[in-house]
């Protein structure tokens, strides 16, 4: 007997979706603009597998990126991974800075 095993949607901080660096819109097709796959992938998403990225504009245009979790627990961890060299508090005590640890946390969440 195989058991499909369910892991909860992880919800992504508003204060953090901006540090998590997405694909230009202008390259994307319209299903991963409008949140029906992967927005790096390409996967097909349903409610019950996409990781919300909330909504973003671009040139005036509202679109609503979405991810499946393993590219999702990727972006985070180069978002993490980045953030460093753009914060003067990482710059002096990386274990002080709240951003980081929060896209630390987030990562772990995310983890496929």
């Amino acid at each position: 007997m195989t058991t499909t095993e369910t892991r909860a949607l992880v919800d992504i901080p508003a204060a953090l979706l901006p540090l998590i660096p997405l694909p230009p819109l202008d390259v994307l097709p319209d299903a991963r603009a409008r949140g029906a796959e992967c927005v790096w992938g390409g996967e097909p998403l349903s409610i019950a597998t996409a990781i919300d990225l909330g909504e973003r504009e671009t040139d005036g245009i509202h679109w609503f990126p979405r991810a499946c979790r393993p590219c999702a627990h990727r972006a985070v961890l180069a978002a993490r991974n980045d953030h460093p060299g753009r914060c003067e508090q990482c710059t002096d005590d990386p274990s002080l800075c709240e951003t980081r640890q929060a896209l630390h946390t987030l990562a772990l969440e995310l983890r496929p």
